[in-house]
């Protein structure tokens, strides 16, 4: 789960009231693991500095940013981005443009697994792995894995920039270890003790029910032995704190109406696919009602409106720029 705990965030804090711009303003909000929520919201509304402040580019002034229970509001950018991907709206951004595609998505299939970052390299298991994935986008990209980002155009670079931060592989022992001990609130060496006990446990119940799969006839051992990688890789989750969370922040505005609509069908299948929590900040009200479970909208620091399910399904687009007329009207006030 993702929770933004009165979270409050200014700008301009030149010491003259005047010039101080509160973008965020005491917001709680909760994110459920799978949930798909599109926010709206006017200009300088609270939108882009709400997913600035859980990605880490931005530190709250006051409140916190918990994930999976754990406090990350002082974790670094890069440090979060094991945890969380990101599609911006300038197609530039989210990949290197001097290096191929290959590279771009090696890269970020690596991303947060190794303790160290420069223990990576190139995988011809990788690569059949990253055309089957572009192969599905329909836009030919499986076949362009040695080309140079830089030359693709801008809804080209945005379908791989969308994989690019909803793919992920499982991270190292070490890594899963480590986070675990360094999110803890509490006693830390409890915390270490937990984990390293918690992983003996699992890696003892592997290996004695692979011993008792080899008694079993040949037909039904492999099936049983799948069994028992789930079972494993169910209790190692649990300490897993790098279950992706996408964030979309207008990933389409800078494209045309028909890449747009692609990018968005692309964005919603893996979303649906992967069950991947994400946050899609959007100006197109049509596209905050089409996609997701939930709607929030922001105007001026404040969460104004928050509806799912059946709620959320009866809502026009009428209604939503009904609602910003009387926002307006009573921040005039």
């Amino acid at each position: 789960m993702l929770e933004l705990l009165h979270v409050t965030k200014s700008f301009n804090l030149t010491g003259a009231a005047e010039d101080e711009r509160i973008a965020l303003d005491n917001v709680s909000l909760q994110i459920h693991p799978g949930e798909f929520v599109t926010i709206i919201g006017g200009n300088g509304s609270g939108k882009s500095t709400t997913l600035n402040i859980v990605s880490g580019s931005l530190i709250p002034d006051k409140g916190k940013v918990l994930l999976n229970g754990f406090d990350v509001s002082k974790i670094p950018e890069y440090k979060r981005a094991a945890y969380f991907g990101r599609v911006f709206q300038d197609p530039m951004k989210g990949t290197a443009a001097e290096m191929s595609v290959l590279e771009n998505l090696e890269i970020a299939y690596v991303r947060g697994r190794t303790h160290s970052p420069i223990k990576w390299g190139f995988s011809s298991s990788h690569k059949k792995y990253f055309s089957e994935e572009l192969k599905r986008f329909g836009l030919g990209l499986e076949d362009r894995l040695n080309q140079k980002v830089g030359v693709m155009s801008g809804g080209q670079r945005q379908a791989l920039t969308l994989l690019m931060a909803t793919m992920r592989q499982r991270p190292s022992e070490k890594v899963i270890k480590r986070d675990y001990v360094r999110f803890c609130e509490g006693n830390k060496e409890k915390a270490k003790v937990e984990v390293e006990t918690a992983f003996e446990l699992a890696k003892e119940n592997r290996k004695n029910a692979l011993l008792r799969v080899k008694k079993l006839p040949k037909e039904q051992r492999k099936a049983r032995v799948e069994e028992i990688k789930a079972a494993y890789e169910s209790e190692i989750s649990k300490f897993d704190l790098t279950k992706q969370i996408l964030l979309l922040d207008e990933h389409t505005a800078a494209l045309d109406p028909k890449t747009a609509r692609k990018v968005l069908e692309l964005t919603n299948k893996a979303v649906r696919d992967n069950h991947i929590t994400t946050l899609m900040v959007t100006h197109n009200m049509k596209d905050a009602l089409t996609y997701g479970d939930r709607l929030i909208m922001f105007h001026l620091g404040h969460i104004i409106l928050d509806v799912s399910g059946e709620e959320k399904d009866k809502l026009s687009v009428e209604d939503l720029l009904k609602m910003f007329e009387e926002a307006d009207k009573k921040a005039e006030q």
